[in-house]
């Protein structure tokens, strides 16, 4: 419908209203956009409602009216913060508005979650001196504040009203962000004592909803400083100064001493968005570029992401046929227009320290109030939001949970007396910009007055995770939380002289090389080998290794070892088929393609499925399946490598390197100390292992879970009760031995949190209904991010890791059993016998020893958290030799393969292993039983037999032989977060001896970093438990630096020279 047909419509509507009104509303309908390519099917209105006239005070709003019967619709306003930014330029044209502002500044495209979908929105920019709100006296720009701020727009409201009458008496709401925090109450305060004072007030307020919300100064500031520590982007020492000197002057009246500490705290932060710090920043060489300038600007997701559209807002507002057709009216003065107005923050009059007091008149008055919070928003955080409403003591109606849609988490949620409470996951500061769909649904359910949607009303009954077997038996506690998978049927026993080995090594050598795999539709330009290594010839257990050499000159570059954990988890479904191997499996589980951040592009990379039982490795005498544990796993670990490199002399004496992830936290220490103790002991020994690298690492239970607690209420997915019970209960019994007490807070923890991958915790999660579906059943699953995000990849690799024809080309050995290849074995987890609940000690001796040893994290990770691994780190106790800072990467495209989000990878593995062909191309070695491949086993995992409660004494040992250690967390795990490997390193005590700052890669934050005495720490930014996967380009450079025993990438070595001289003088 045209707008001049809409126009007609009001003019017959408004024939019994006033005939200046009618006139007013005629000369303020929009009819046209430039660079509006096509129709919209509603009305709208722009121009100025006059709220002072002595002083020549107006204000400029944008009305645009429901898609469907907006005569029947509510009328919502919108308010953007700053405090001096524009409604138009962020709320109208990147968030809730139906046009957003394309990337040439000049065209404009359709928001299909706009909010005028739902109801009539009204922007408005206020106050005087924003946007195109003027004043024609110019002490009213100079004067403004909190105060006015409100009575103006209380004045707006009547005015307008008069102009629009048939919005008179309509259900009316209130919606904002940031600064909003404060103009939204206190306008609602000023309207509800108006109310009160004048009987049939045209306004008909009934609640209002408020997001990443300014509240309460003492709350917003103790909530941001933990969130910043928590997800990894300040340093220990930052923390602390935060805490001690910044506790009441960090926002808007910095001491002198706390602005030193926010510009050290900027260094260390590195150029990443604030406002949404998992993804790139604008890196347009423009000093007005209110991204890097200033605390109230945000990263946007748009079509496809645009970390610069304030660039196109401000181009677009100035062109005059913009201005004529909002008939933008023009002073005599020059100013142009701005997306936030510098001159009106500093020169703003009040703002209080807190409205806690205005939301308990307005919780009193009956309205209905919402809070809303992005997760990923490093300026208010959602930890900000949840201590600020705690301070309000409200009691609680309904507990937190998880919301809703599409099938997947979408946050989550508590209604109290008077307050709902709502994280959107994933979201910045601008929740709908990043999660349009999801800021959509909440505004439905903010102006129904019902809760946000259960997974009960969401979800498609084929599609329901619920109905997963495992999942339930892990809800119910009858398995640990981290190591759970598929348990393994009856177990195998063949006779070794089935198979008749030459006993010369090159022969050896020459059979086990992998001339094609089955659905490899493409030429490599290395060799590969796959096969068997007896490590104890009594019992014939036997290890299975696929070694892919590096694409050039691999007589030249290092040997690296990846490892996996769970225990009972395959180093081929993961290491190899979905994060660092040449080689990942298609989604129909028949076909592999390529990955051009494959780790072999800079080293000969060797995959070993430990222990016996786990994906194709075997043993002929079954009672070794069901005594798996620490201690043997090294020994025969060393015993490979010791036989391995008989039958490849030619890596005899190379540098080596050791990386794995998650419990081989445990493997990789507990392997460097026998390695390091065997080579002291036997002059010429042939393993010249230089260090080591681990990431999102189980390494001091005690600090793993300290950290994960608290990450887990940190980024929004736990009650205050929860995080309480937790810290209180299970203190010492979560992983692997929870009391009865500590299983039935993890129940209900889990009904809090939701279907989310833990490994991953913003981004899908298999929906896949399969009772093999891994990642629903295990800890140690992950989200990935490949081609396209799949979830179910273990499904996929399960397969074909069990296909004949996959097998055969690997060399798989077939004993008289037929046992499935399986991700993780279960059963091996379940019988293991030996886990130490910390290898701190190894860490320790193999730091003496001299070995590199590295640490990395995916932020994302829910597991084993970054958290967890920087509590490890600082457990060790050793001296930092390089602060933390930002480390860089390309932004968004470093992150992924190619197509989109996979979580579903583990079925394609699952489906890919299992085929004959595969396995034949493997020389997988076929027993009798049917054991089928899987990607964990379940059986393995609850048969393990020692696990130490910590490897904290470990890494002493090894930092003392000088051995290179490195961990590496990503900051979106909530399994081990950054928070636990941080409080891990902090029990080392070891000495810093480089700061904490951010590294980069092409002129992007890839994470932070600091160095200590004999360990480095590297955080991962944006990638969850399953670092490779999440970001493949961030893990490659990870692994360069270290092998190359440097620091990571600082932002000179990165950025390109003609934007090297970028200042970056706030957020």
């Amino acid at each position: 419908m045209s707008f001049w047909k809409w126009g007609f419509v009001i003019l017959v509507l408004m024939s019994v209203c006033d005939a200046d009104s009618v006139s007013d509303q005629k000369k303020d309908l929009v009819t046209n956009l430039p660079g509006q390519n096509f129709n919209v099917d509603f009305a709208q209105y722009a121009g100025y409602v006059t709220v002072n006239e002595e002083n020549g005070r107006a204000l400029f709003y944008w009305l645009t009216e429901a898609t469907q019967d907006p005569a029947s619709k509510p009328l919502v306003l919108w308010l953007n913060g700053g405090p001096g930014c524009s409604s138009i330029g962020y709320g109208m044209s990147e968030e809730v508005g139906p046009f957003h502002v394309d990337k040439d500044g000049k065209s404009i495209y359709s928001n299909p979650y706009s909010w005028n979908t739902v109801a009539n929105l009204l922007f408005i920019d206020s106050p005087v001196g924003v946007g195109y709100s003027y004043s024609n006296t110019s002490a009213d720009i100079e004067s403004n504040g909190d105060k006015r701020t409100a009575e103006d727009l209380l004045q707006f409201l009547l005015n307008w009203l008069e102009r629009f009458p048939q919005y008179k008496g309509r259900d009316f709401y209130m919606t904002g962000e940031s600064y909003a925090g404060h103009y939204v109450p206190q306008l609602s305060q000023v309207i509800v004592r108006y109310n009160k004072e004048n009987t049939g007030s045209p306004i008909n307020l009934l609640g209002y909803l408020v997001g990443n919300a300014l509240t309460d100064e003492h709350h917003d500031h103790l909530g941001l400083f933990q969130f910043w520590w928590t997800v990894g982007l300040i340093s220990d020492q930052t923390y602390k100064k935060l805490n001690d000197v910044c506790d009441k002057a960090f926002y808007m009246r910095p001491s002198q001493e706390c602005y030193q500490i926010r510009e050290n705290l900027i260094q260390e932060v590195g150029n990443i968005d604030s406002y949404s710090i998992f993804t790139p920043s604008c890196t347009a060489n423009d000093v007005n570029n209110k991204l890097l300038r200033r605390w109230h600007k945000f990263g946007y997701i748009g079509r496809s992401y645009d970390p610069c559209t304030e660039q196109h807002s401000t181009i677009y507002f100035n062109l005059p046929e913009v201005q004529k057709a909002l008939h933008v009216y023009h002073s005599n003065t020059s100013r142009s227009w701005e997306v936030c107005s510098d001159f009106i923050e500093t020169s703003w009059q009040d703002s209080p320290l807190s409205v806690l007091d205005v939301y308990h008149e307005l919780i009193t008055a009956g309205l209905r109030i919402w809070m809303f919070s992005g997760d990923t928003d490093g300026v208010i955080p959602v930890t900000s939001t949840r201590y600020t409403i705690n301070a309000l003591n409200l009691t609680t109606i309904s507990p937190w949970r998880a919301w809703y849609e599409d099938g997947q988490v979408g946050g989550w949620t508590q209604m109290y007396k008077g307050l709902t409470f709502v994280a959107v996951r994933g979201a910045g500061h601008k929740v709908p910009l990043h999660k349009p769909k999801l800021a959509l649904t909440l505004l439905k359910s903010f102006m129904a007055g019902t809760p946000m949607p259960s997974f009960e009303q969401v979800i498609e009954p084929s599609r329901c995770p619920k109905s997963n077997r495992r999942f339930q038996e892990f809800l119910g506690g009858s398995v640990s939380c981290f190591y759970v998978g598929v348990r393994i049927g009856m177990m195998f026993g063949v006779c070794d002289d089935e198979c008749n080995v030459d006993d010369d090594p090159l022969t050896e050598q020459k059979q086990d090389q992998v001339f094609d795999l089955p659905g490899q539709n493409f030429n490599v330009d290395f060799a590969q080998y796959a096969g068997y290594v007896t490590v104890n010839e009594e019992n014939g257990r036997a290890l299975f290794y696929w070694l892919t050499e590096a694409t050039q000159d691999p007589a030249s570059q290092p040997l690296v070892l990846w490892l996996n954990g769970g225990p009972g988890c395959s180093s081929i479904a993961y290491g190899m088929s979905e994060e660092v191997g040449p080689f990942h499996v298609d989604k129909d589980g028949k076909f592999v393609y390529s990955n051009p951040y494959s780790w072999n592009t800079v080293a000969n990379l060797l995959f070993i499925d430990s222990p016996v039982g786990v994906g194709y490795s075997y043993s002929n005498t079954s009672a070794d399946i069901e005594s798996n544990g620490d201690k043997r796993t090294a020994e025969d670990l060393l015993q490979f490598l010791l036989n391995w490199l008989e039958r490849f002399p030619q890596y005899k004496g190379r540098d080596f390197y050791m990386t794995g992830e998650s419990y081989a936290g445990h493997y990789v220490p507990q392997l460097s100390q026998v390695i390091v103790r065997y080579n002291k002991e036997n002059t010429g020994s042939p393993i010249n292992l230089l260090g080591y690298m681990v990431g999102n690492a189980v390494t001091d239970e005690y600090n793993d879970h300290f950290g994960l607690f608290q990450y887990m209420w940190t980024v929004g997915m736990i009650s205050d009760q929860t995080f309480k019970k937790l810290n209180d209960v299970c203190a010492k019994s979560f992983y692997i031995r929870p009391s009865p007490e500590c299983r039935q807070i993890i129940e209900y923890m889990f009904h809090e949190l939701g279907n989310i991958d833990h490994y991953s915790i913003f981004t899908p999660s298999c929906t896949t209904n399969d009772v093999n579906d891994r990642l629903l059943r295990k800890w140690h699953k992950s989200g990935y991010i490949g081609r396209s995000y799949d979830p179910c990849t273990e499904q996929h690799s399960t397969i074909y890791f069990n296909l004949p024809e996959v097998q055969k080309a690997l060399h798989v050995y077939h004993s008289n059993t037929s046992r499935s290849w399986e991700v993780c074995s279960d059963f091996i987890e379940t019988s293991w016998q030996d886990s130490p609940l910390s290898v701190l000690d190894v860490y320790h001796e193999l730091i003496t020893s001299g070995l590199r040893i590295w640490m990395f994290s995916g932020d994302t990770d829910a597991v084993i958290p970054v958290t967890s691994t920087r509590y490890t780190i600082n457990a060790l106790n050793l001296t930092a030799i390089s602060p933390w800072r930002a480390w860089y990467e390309d932004g968004q495209k470093s992150g992924y393969i190619g197509r989109s989000y996979d979580p579903c990878t583990e079925q394609h593995s699952t489906i890919y292993f299992n085929l004959p062909e595969v396995q034949k191309a493997l020389h997988v070695y076929h027993s009798n039983t049917s054991r089928s491949w899987e990607v964990c086993s379940d059986f393995i995992e609850t048969s393990w037999q020692d696990s130490p409660l910590s490897v904290l004494d470990v890494y002493h040992e090894l930092i003392t032989s000088g051995l290179r250690i490195w961990m590496f967390s990503g900051d979106t795990d909530a399994v081990i977060p950054v928070t636990s490997t941080r409080y891990a390193i902090n029990a080392l005590n070891l000495t810093a001896i480089s700061p904490w700052r951010a590294w980069y890669e092409d002129g992007q934050v890839g994470g932070w970093t600091q160095m200590y005495e004999g360990l480095t720490l590297v955080a991962v930014r944006g990638a969850g438990h399953k670092v490779p996967l999440h970001k493949p380009k961030l893990a490659l450079t990870l692994l360069k630096s270290f092998m190359a025993g440097t620091p990571m990438p600082s932002f000179e070595q990165v950025i390109e020279p003609k934007t090297s001289s970028q200042q970056v003088t706030g957020f």
